[in-house]
């Protein structure tokens, strides 16, 4: 009930209305059922009086001869009306001729003992019909009718008929009451939406339209004169909230502006003081009025010391003070403010060189009221600057001494393998002329000189003497192969010593002084790179593949270019080291895209580097 209250009017009335029209129609259905269930007992009955009238007529003979089987013959014929449930013949002295029907209907039947006529008991009727014989009655006949079924389909019937004509005339009165309804609600709702304008919009000057002369229009003419009261008042109470609030903003501005500036002035006075800055104003004339924390600090002036009877130019040496005169305070007079280094004297009258900004702050007419300046202490930059200077060369000789560590490293492993060889070919050498057969040859030349006299028969028929000649020739053979052997090794071990001076000789080359700037050739400087690593190269079978194109010389420190160089070919040696593949190569190209440097690019296909770590 309570959301039905707070529905919208229209909404109220078309349920008003149908509610109303679905109980009168309900009501006028019941009317209607109940009198067509009365007319429907009422007609059973009498046509129940009917059948038994007849049935007790055709039972006549059959009671006098007391014939079971012809009465119960007739009382089956009954079972073709739906209605009779139950049949009872009886003679004269109650007894039973014929029967059908079940054990309550029988009990039903002897308990009302009727003797003729009609009992009608909700859905259920009996009848007690005489049978007479030549006026004369011989015997009763019952019949139990139910009408429960015919009830049921009645009101099926009624219920359906209902349904459909309740939704017919719901939709109906719908239908009717939406379009006569708005003769009611509109000028309601009319008046609802002024009052909620009104309400939204704080507008007093919007009326409402007067459609109808009824209560509606009464209250029409009411709510536009409330509105004209409202609206008069509205406004003057405006008028003066108006004025009220023109003079609370400019109060208020006031107030924010003074204490703006009181704040900005307090901000501005304790930055001033808190910087270690020397930050000082003075009059046209150079007479000092206000002097800072830092200030009093380093110029030796006790705080409460009066500044007036100083002048700012006293605060420099006398060399700078023509300077300053001539240039600062002129340039600063003309331009507004001027920059630059200068030279004042501090506690004990001591120099300090400072970076002075000194600004003219004139008035409308161009006239200078009063100077301020910023003076900063740059001994403790000077000091650092020339800390930086002395750190920067520190570091770039010890970057030139890693780079010359970083080169020895190279040849010594490129040594170390050369020298593996050597030790490797002298031994072989050695363990060539151990097992030389020169004192084979010493044994049969004895044994020739033995049989000087009679080396001709010695050598046709001794047996030992007809071998040596064959053995002789062997013997030159083998001295011969082994020669050569010899001779390659001996080639092979000079080929490695002269690699060993090469090495040397570049790292003496590359360990002069550096910052030394030479025309140099880039392929020569990348051969001397690769030359470094060569034997790392050997040792994991990397292949260089080397793309130089024509380009001009380069004037460039030799030793720094080189400590990159090998950097970079040991980086991507170092990327090949973590893959498994067999075709590891490491590509090197020089190249030049304008005429104002040139490229080096070492390229490789190991792991390469994760994106996280790409800058």
């Amino acid at each position: 009930m309570r959301n039905l209250r707070d529905r919208p009017v229209g909404q109220k009335i078309t349920f008003v209305i149908m509610l109303i029209s679905g109980v009168v129609l309900l009501l006028a259905f019941a009317a209607l059922f109940c009198f067509q269930a009365y007319t429907l007992r009422q007609h059973s009955a009498h046509e129940l009086a009917v059948v038994g009238e007849i049935t007790a007529h055709n039972c006549a003979a059959a009671v006098m001869f007391k014939d079971e089987g012809a009465a119960a013959q007739i009382l089956t014929g009954l079972k073709t009306m739906p209605q009779i449930v139950s049949a009872r013949l009886e003679v004269a002295d109650q007894q039973r001729l014929a029967y059908f029907g079940g054990l309550r209907d029988e009990m039903e039947i002897k308990a009302a003992r009727l003797k003729s006529g009609f009992r009608i008991a909700g859905n259920r009727i009996l009848l007690a019909q005489p049978v007479m014989l030549d006026g004369k009655r011989e015997g009763t006949l019952y019949l139990v009718a139910d009408l429960h079924a015919m009830s049921s389909q009645l009101l099926k019937l009624y219920g359906g008929i209902f349904a459909l004509v309740l939704a017919a005339s719901l939709l109906l009165a719908f239908l009717l009451s939406s379009q006569f309804l708005r003769f009611v609600t509109n000028p309601i709702l009319s008046l609802a939406g002024i009052a909620r304008t009104i309400a939204h919009h704080h507008d007093y000057s919007v009326r409402a339209t007067k459609v109808c002369g009824d209560e509606v229009g009464g209250l029409t003419d009411a709510f536009n004169q409330m509105l004209t009261q409202i609206q008069s008042q509205d406004s003057a109470l405006q008028t003066a909230q108006h004025e009220l609030q023109e003079q609370v903003v400019a109060l208020q501005r006031e107030i924010g502006e003074r204490e703006r500036a009181e704040a900005a002035q307090a901000r501005l006075t304790a930055i001033l003081e808190a910087t270690p800055d020397i930050v000082m104003s003075a009059n046209p004339s150079g007479i000092p009025f206000y002097l800072n924390r830092a200030g009093h600090e380093i110029l030796g002036v006790a705080e409460d010391r009066d500044i007036s009877g100083t002048k700012t130019l006293y605060l420099h040496p006398e060399w700078a003070r023509e300077i300053f005169a001539k240039e600062g305070l002129q340039e600063a007079i003309r331009q507004g403010s001027w920059a630059g280094e200068t030279t004042i004297l501090g506690r004990n009258r001591k120099e300090i060189h400072v970076s002075q900004v000194v600004i003219a702050h004139k008035s409308p007419e161009g006239k200078v009221e009063y100077f301020s300046t910023v003076l900063r202490d740059m001994t403790a930059y000077r000091e650092a600057e020339e800390a930086l200077r002395l750190s920067q060369q520190k570091l770039l000789e010890t970057s030139r001494l890693a780079g010359m560590a970083e080169v020895a490293t190279g040849v010594l492993h490129n040594v170390g393998n050369v020298l593996n060889s050597v030790n490797v070919s002298a031994g072989l050498v050695v363990e060539r002329l151990r097992r030389s057969k020169a004192p084979k040859l010493a044994k049969a030349a004895a044994l020739l000189t033995s049989h000087n006299g009679d080396l001709g028969e010695y050598l046709t028929n001794d047996v030992n003497g007809q071998k040596l000649p064959g053995y002789l020739s062997n013997l030159g053979e083998f001295f011969i192969l082994e020669n050569t052997e010899l001779l390659n090794e001996v080639d092979q071990l000079s080929r490695n010593i002269e690699h060993i001076k090469e090495v040397v000789a570049m790292q003496q080359s590359y360990a002069k002084v550096s910052g030394v700037f030479e025309n140099l050739q880039a392929h020569r400087l990348v051969e001397d790179a690769i030359a470094m690593n060569i034997g790392a190269f050997e040792r994991h079978g990397v292949e260089v593949e080397r793309q130089f194109s024509a380009v001009p010389p380069i004037r460039v420190d030799r030793h720094k270019v080189l400590q990159i160089l090998i950097n970079l070919i040991r980086n991507a040696k170092y990327a090949l080291d973590d893959v498994e593949r067999i075709d590891k190569k490491i590509v090197i190209s020089i190249s030049a895209p304008n005429g104002r440097y040139i490229q080096i690019v070492v390229s490789d296909n190991g792991v390469g580097i994760a994106p996280e770590n790409l800058t």
